[in-house]
């Protein structure tokens, strides 16, 4: 394995590229990032002095990092996330084009992108790599696309690639519209009541830093390219999620479970078999849900 690696993420300014930079930076590979004039970098000093920038809507920002000269591309950066935008073509669309553009930049020895499990539609059950792929919205349907034109730009032109089907992450930096961050805020903010879903859901959470360290453990490995699945192997009940909180939050809050209904095609079963990654990367999974789970409480009363 090659060390201190020159490593291009873009995404940084984003929940899961934040968490990928930051591992590298500490494991002492070089990064630079990509970033746009509304970014707003989400790092702790010590780690922001360490990492280089590159500003997109600057014009021949190309040309800085052929520069750095990256040995490897992590491409993490995705818009249009939200249930929102999840539909919307133009957006979905554009996201296509930049990881076009992103590959033809440099030849890098290896390029790792993030997929996602919306490529697999609506989940009832257990998938592994070989499950068919049903997208349901654009956002899924435009991964998908992403992933063939990554396959076969890297495979014409001899370079090793990862594609990492990403299923549910928690943890700190997340944005707090998502779930497990918005239970925790309703919960210490001294909210009283919270109507959801019946929540019957199961899903499997990993956290953060560990999903950051199994990107990190794929990089200067050759000869892997592939879509992997990457996800918990510890499925939890949705309802189970909240009372969680709750209790580590000591929150007097009431769920009014049932009150909302569930969304169209709602998935009920989101969890991945991840063995084919841990057989070609190592083991990734060492925090368990529940301290990651009062590690992120911890963060989100600190940043309030």
């Amino acid at each position: 394995l090659i060390i201190d690696m020159r490593i291009f993420v873009t995404g940084a300014t984003g929940f899961l590229g934040a968490h990928i930079a930051n591992v590298c930076i500490d494991k002492g590979h070089e990064v630079l990032c990509l970033k746009r004039n509304l970014s707003r970098s989400l790092f702790r000093p010590e780690i922001e002095k360490k990492l280089k920038w590159v500003n997109s809507d600057i014009q021949g920002w190309e040309s800085d990092v052929f520069t750095f000269q990256p040995d490897i591309l992590i491409h993490a950066a995705w818009s249009g996330v939200s249930s929102l935008d999840r539909n919307g073509r133009e957006i979905q669309r554009r996201n296509i084009e930049l990881a076009t553009a992103l590959l033809k930049i440099y030849p890098y020895k290896q390029v790792i992108m993030l997929g996602s499990q919306d490529e697999y539609g609506r989940l009832d059950s257990l998938v592994d790599e070989k499950h068919d792929l049903y997208p349901v919205t654009e956002y899924g349907k435009a991964k998908i696309e992403c992933s063939v034109l990554l396959m076969d730009y890297c495979e014409k032109n001899n370079i090793d690639w990862q594609w990492i089907r990403v299923f549910s992450i928690f943890g700190e930096l997340q944005n707090e519209n998502w779930l497990i961050p918005s239970i925790i805020r309703k919960c210490i903010s001294g909210d009283t009541e919270m109507n959801a879903t019946p929540a019957e859901q199961i899903y499997s959470y990993l956290y953060s830093l560990d999903f950051a360290e199994a990107i990190e453990s794929m990089l200067g490995v050759r000869n892997k390219s592939g879509v992997y699945n990457l996800s918990s192997n510890q499925p939890i009940l949705l309802k189970d999620i909240f009372l969680k909180i709750k209790e580590f939050t000591a929150s007097s809050i009431r769920f009014n479970f049932g009150a909302l209904p569930y969304r169209n095609g709602q998935s009920m079963y989101i969890m991945s078999d991840s063995q084919k990654f841990i057989d070609a990367f190592g083991p990734f999974q060492r925090t368990g849900f529940e301290i990651g789970l009062l590690r992120t409480i911890e963060y989100i009363k600190g940043k309030r």
